[in-house]
């Protein structure tokens, strides 16, 4: 790949609050969106100035709205956060943070196992976690999606499927800090189908998990100051990696 070009036309490749930051870039925060959202999303950076307040470059890949965070897509982004880390002059081994809701919740946790750089920590808006239960049973977009997306890597899909359901990847998962924001009301992605087991089964492996728990919210649907809020626990998390 042409690093040259790919820094020349780093904007075309993500959002980022660079525009933001005065003085030296500690980290790299990456914002993975849901199966809802376009291929070049736009005006979703509420976090960008809390993020840029504690010197971390928040980044908002443009990447397959249906990528379910494929092998293509991890290197996509893997590619994206070392452009960035030769752009802003970003030792290669800063600190990575990374946030997602729904299908970028289920990102989170894919990229945290396959990425190439220092994963830190990750926080999570009403994960997508269980894969074979939302296969089987929802009436969603999430089989033909999750479908499309699994075809560039498998010929296998049941045991694809299996493998890559965060729920069966718990043993493999980094011991970084994990967050998660549960919406009670969610009727999407039901939290006894998704967080709730995800979280119960990362307490019996030993990860360092936080939940916060959110009575009226529904699907993804947090208010700005929430979001922010857990903005603030991932630059907190990160900087401590410094």
């Amino acid at each position: 790949m042409d690093k040259r070009f790919l820094r020349n036309h780093f904007n075309k490749l993500c959002l980022s609050n660079a525009e933001l930051i005065t003085g030296k870039i500690k980290g790299i925060a990456l914002y993975f969106t849901g199966l809802g959202h376009t291929s070049q999303p736009a005006n979703d950076m509420v976090a960008a100035p809390v993020c840029a307040e504690n010197g971390i470059l928040y980044i908002l890949p443009f990447y397959n709205p249906w990528c379910w965070m494929n092998k293509k897509t991890v290197e996509y982004v893997d590619t994206i956060v070392d452009t960035a880390m030769e752009l802003y002059g970003i030792p290669k081994d800063a600190p990575v943070g990374i946030y997602g809701g729904s299908m970028g919740g289920h990102n989170t946790f894919i990229y945290s196992t396959k990425s190439k750089h220092r994963i830190v920590a990750a926080a999570m808006l009403c994960p997508c976690c269980n894969m074979e239960y939302e296969i089987a049973y929802s009436t969603n977009t999430i089989f033909r999606s999750y479908f499309e997306s699994a075809t560039c890597d498998t010929d296998d899909f049941k045991a694809y499927m299996h493998d890559n359901s965060p729920i069966n990847m718990v043993d493999k998962l980094p011991k970084i800090p994990y967050l998660f924001a549960v919406g009670l009301k969610d009727t999407v992605l039901v939290p006894s189908m998704h967080s709730d087991l995800m979280i119960e089964r990362m307490n019996v492996a030993g990860h360092e998990v936080e939940r916060i728990d959110y009575p009226d919210v529904a699907h993804c649907n947090l208010p700005h100051r929430d979001r922010i809020a857990i903005h603030k626990w991932l630059c907190e998390k990160m900087l401590k990696n410094i």
